[in-house]
């Protein structure tokens, strides 16, 4: 089983991600937060194997939160999940130690292998 926590500063993009991700076998949600502190907040507690975190968030950005998270000792592997998933974007998701950065519009079957990719310890960057 995968782990994963959701983490997108729009209410229904969280609830969709979280069951799209229960109808799929072997990945399990197991928390989903609105922010950085919520994130991190959450990732304490359930421990993910991977997080899904959009770029921009209310209280700060993904790249920030990929950043906190890396450094800490039972750290999830992180996928950027944005609208905004430039060159630009790849490259600086890489600087703060992202393991893969998705488009929004990626289908759910690309969404799903990279999820998996990234847990196995694959690198899912453009």
């Amino acid at each position: 089983m995968i782990d994963v926590l959701v983490v997108d500063d729009h209410p229904a993009i969280r609830a969709g991600l979280v069951a799209l991700l229960r109808g799929e076998p072997g990945i399990v949600p197991v928390g989903a937060a609105r922010g950085v502190e919520d994130a991190l907040a959450c990732a304490d507690r359930s421990r993910p194997d991977v997080a899904i975190v959009d770029y921009e968030l209310s209280d700060g950005d993904g790249l920030s939160l990929c950043y906190e998270l890396n450094s800490r000792a039972a750290a999830p592997r992180v996928l950027i999940y944005s609208a905004f998933a430039s060159a630009g974007l790849h490259l600086a998701s890489r600087a703060a130690g992202a393991a893969g950065v998705l488009d929004k519009s990626a289908s759910p079957e690309e969404l799903f292998n990279t999820i998996r990719a990234v847990a196995a310890g694959r690198l899912a960057l453009p």
